[in-house]
Order: C-alpha cells, then sequence, then structure tokens
C-alpha cells in the first residue's frame, strides 16, 4: 500500500471515529466561541461606529473561511471516497496529524489578524471590561464536569447500539485513561493560550511573534492530535461490525441535524450582528 493510500485510509478511520462520538465537534467549537465573543461585545455598548467597524471585519473574515473551507472539503470528501483499516498505524497517523496543522497555519493566522482587528476597535474601558468578562466565564467552567458529560454523551451512544457491559467498561477505560493523558498537557496548552492572547489584543499584530509562537508548540499540539486520533480509534475498535453500521446511520442522521442547526445558528447570527 502506498504511503498516501496509507495516509487516507487511516484518516478515514479517524474521521469516522470522531463523527460517532462527537460530530464535527471542533466546527462547533468555534462557533461556540465564536458566539461567546459577540455576547461579549453585546456587553460592551458599542457606538454605531464600532459596529460598522466589527461588522466590515467579520464579513472580511467570512470571505476568508469561505476559501479555507474548500480545502477542508476536498480533503474530506477524499477520506470518505477510501476504505476503511482496523490497524492503527502510529507513524501515519503521526504525518496526518502534522499534514492538518500545516494546513491549517493560513486559517489561525487570519482568525488571529481579525480577532486583533476587532478588539483594537474597543476603547481601553471596552477591553478591560471584555478580558473581565472572559476570566469571569472561565472561572466558573468545571473540567471534571465537562469530562463527566463527555463519558455520559459517548455511554450514551454506545447504548444506542446495545453495547454489552464488557463494551461499555472498556469504553470507559479508554475515556478516562485519555482524560488523564491530556492533564500532563494543561499546563502547556494554557500557557500558550494566554501567548495567543497577548499577541491578539496588542496595540499592533505581530505575525512573526505569533509564528514563532505556533512553532514552538508544534510538538505540544502533534502530540495532543494523535493521543486524540489513537482514542478516537481504540473507541471504534471495541464496537463490531453490525454496531458500526449502525453508528454510520446514526451519523448521517446527525450530520443532517447539525447542517439545519449551523442554517439556524446563522440565521440567529445575522439576527445579532443587526442589533449590535
Amino acid at each position: 500500500m502506498s504511503n498516501m493510500k496509507k495516509i487516507v485510509t487511516v484518516a478515514t478511520t479517524l474521521m469516522f471515529c470522531l463523527g460517532t462520538q462527537s460530530v464535527l465537534a471542533q466546527s462547533q467549537q468555534r462557533d461556540h466561541q465564536r458566539d461567546h465573543e459577540r455576547s461579549a461585545m453585546q456587553e460592551l455598548n458599542l457606538s454605531d461606529s464600532q459596529k460598522e467597524a466589527i461588522q466590515a471585519i467579520r464579513e472580511q473574515a467570512k470571505e476568508g473561511r469561505t476559501l479555507f473551507k474548500g480545502e477542508r472539503d476536498e480533503a474530506l470528501e477524499l477520506m470518505r471516497q477510501s476504505k476503511q483499516s482496523g490497524t492503527w498505524d502510529a507513524a501515519t497517523a503521526r504525518s496526518l496529524v502534522q499534514s492538518k496543522l500545516i494546513n491549517r497555519q493560513a486559517h489561525q493566522l487570519a482568525n488571529a489578524q481579525n480577532r486583533q482587528a476587532v478588539f483594537a476597535v474597543l476603547t481601553a474601558e471596552q477591553q478591560a471590561k471584555f478580558n473581565a468578562n472572559q476570566v469571569a466565564r472561565h472561572t466558573v467552567r468545571d473540567p471534571l464536569k465537562r469530562e463527566q458529560k463527555r463519558l455520559k454523551q459517548l455511554l450514551r451512544m454506545a447504548n444506542k447500539v446495545d453495547a454489552t457491559e464488557a463494551q461499555l467498561a472498556q469504553l470507559k477505560t479508554i475515556h478516562n485513561d485519555a482524560s488523564t493523558a491530556m492533564q500532563t498537557y494543561h499546563n502547556t496548552v494554557m500557557t500558550h493560550k494566554m501567548a495567543e492572547r497577548s499577541l491578539i489584543q496588542a496595540a499592533e499584530f505581530d505575525t512573526q511573534a505569533w509564528q514563532t509562537l505556533q512553532d514552538e508548540f508544534a510538538p505540544t499540539a502533534i502530540e495532543i492530535g494523535v493521543l486524540r486520533a489513537k482514542t478516537k480509534f481504540d473507541i471504534q475498535q471495541v464496537f463490531n461490525a453490525k454496531q458500526q453500521k449502525k453508528l454510520r446511520k446514526m451519523k448521517q442522521r446527525m450530520d443532517k441535524k447539525d447542517r439545519k442547526d449551523r442554517k439556524d445558528r446563522k440565521d440567529k447570527k445575522a439576527d445579532i450582528d443587526d442589533n449590535i
């Protein structure tokens, strides 16, 4: 099997695992973050000129996301067309994660520049209030509760395909082991996020400093990516062929619902933008 075919095959397996545990979870997380930031903006008493400036920045960002979306869609379609493999290939998975990180660098940079542009529109008082609101939101988060919620969702999904007690026990072990492993990266991730925030909230965006920061974090990001991929792969292997078939049908229904939810969020966002 050629190296490219191996990468595509493993990629498809990982995409299937991701779909069964949490459909398009990463895109939903980005939408969730944008919704929080928009909500925070509503509390800042923006002037009409500030609203217009922020709206113009967001429109420009939307155009950029459309360009990057084309590349993602092409990669996803390639993955869907390949056959699944029941064998974990760590080297191929690492190569895939590295490629993913490289491919999304331009998107991350553009997103950071847009966020910095929006932050620069605010007055010093508004910036301070925005940061205080963000700190308050993160303070009330409970990581343990979040992990418990994820485990509950995983087990609920398994029960829908008549998982046995032994399978449920396996899933719990996989989830808990992965959660423990992720905790080892917590401090590094938080330090990275704080450094990103400093660059985004600077008076002038330093592109070189941003790139250096991403390069320094890349090894950790790769390890986290491989860990998540292996976890999702292990979850898939718990289910038999009949259960996996049911899961694929579930994913199709969830994809359909997700598209509808995305449209609803888009309509709601348009209403919010009109009132900001």
